[in-house]
């Protein structure tokens, strides 16, 4: 059995990771921390856990963690970093946050401050599951993408090489992609029955998507909160270098089971509970493109494709702990 640990169990990801893991087949999760919630059982701060898990919240404890086969970081950026230093390379790391997705120069850019850790970047790999499969096989750092640009990244691939200029993207996701935080602008009274535009060309995913295919200053992203709890629905608008069959998405992700490309405009609710991404490309003439990308921004955007990375890099069946079918309704 691999030995996994959580650290930063308290929010929407850690949670979510435990959830799954629970039900993966090789996977005994033998440590779970928090920064805030230490000595308090995971049934007492989640008692939709009672029953399935009585695991006690423990500190943050480095060498605790250097005995574990691999660990969850699900950790604010800054925060990961510094515990990265400290446990690299004695157990295999998958990071959810954002401080080895980039390079240092637009790391540090995009986030404003100095990365703590710039010595470990080229140990990282980007964990798209399916573009990166052979680098995440061997790495023990990897990197897990945002939400956003997941989405986006996986609509874009298949004609990524054929991108004229800009590429438009209108994302909308849901609250739990803001985190478990309190802020006032995520109370109920201003979400429910509220749609609105936020980070408004400075979305820090941008970045993410620009790198993974050079289009430096092309992405033109704008993000929206639905007052929903969980999702992401992006549509994309992408103006192409010459003619393509529709039917290079098809042969593109033929291979993949995570990755639905479907017949028709895909909903949320499609995909909601699971780690599915599903793609509708529309030809609206031979060179003009719109994609349309669900996932949900808690499985595919986060914990589940990190376990997915995870079972890529044990050499276990990518499947492994992830079947779920979707919520419905």
């Amino acid at each position: 059995m691999i030995k996994a640990g959580i650290v930063g169990i308290s929010g929407y990801t850690g949670v979510e990771l435990l959830k799954l893991l629970l039900h993966h087949r090789q996977v005994q999760v033998a440590y779970i921390a928090s920064r805030s919630h230490a000595d308090k059982r995971i049934d007492q701060l989640y008692p939709f856990l009672k029953g399935f898990s009585n695991l006690v919240i423990e500190k943050i404890d480095i060498e605790k963690i250097k005995t574990l086969d691999v660990v969850f970081l699900a950790l604010p950026h800054t925060v990961s970093a510094g515990i990265v230093k400290d446990i690299f390379p004695h157990v295999k790391v998958v990071d959810l946050s954002a401080d080895f997705r980039l390079d240092i120069d637009v790391y540090e850019k995009w986030y404003k401050v100095r990365h703590p850790a710039k010595e470990l970047i080229d140990e990282a790999v980007y964990g798209i599951s399916e573009l990166n499969r052979d680098k995440i096989k061997h790495c023990s750092l990897l990197a897990n993408p945002g939400c956003y640009a997941t989405s986006v990244i996986l609509a874009l691939a298949p004609i990524a090489d054929l991108i004229d200029d800009s590429v438009i993207i209108d994302a909308k996701s849901g609250v739990s992609g803001a985190g478990k935080s309190l802020k006032e602008s995520m109370l109920f009274c201003e979400v429910n029955e509220n749609f609105k535009a936020y980070a408004v060309g400075s979305h820090r995913h941008v970045a993410e998507i620009e790198q993974q295919f050079g289009l430096n200053n092309r992405v033109v992203f704008t993000a929206h909160l639905l007052p929903i709890q969980r999702g992401i629905l992006s549509t994309i608008y992408v103006n192409l270098k010459r003619a393509v069959d529709i039917k290079i998405f098809d042969e593109f992700y033929k291979s993949e089971f995570f990755v639905r490309v479907v017949d028709n405009p895909p909903q949320i609710v499609d995909v909601k509970g699971t780690n599915f991404c599903n793609i509708y490309p529309a030809l609206i003439d031979e060179k003009k493109l719109i994609i349309v990308s669900v996932i949900d921004n808690l499985i595919k955007g986060a914990a589940g494709q990190a376990i997915q990375n995870m079972n890529i890099m044990f050499g276990l069946d990518e499947k492994e702990g992830l079947y779920p079918a979707p919520y419905y309704p």
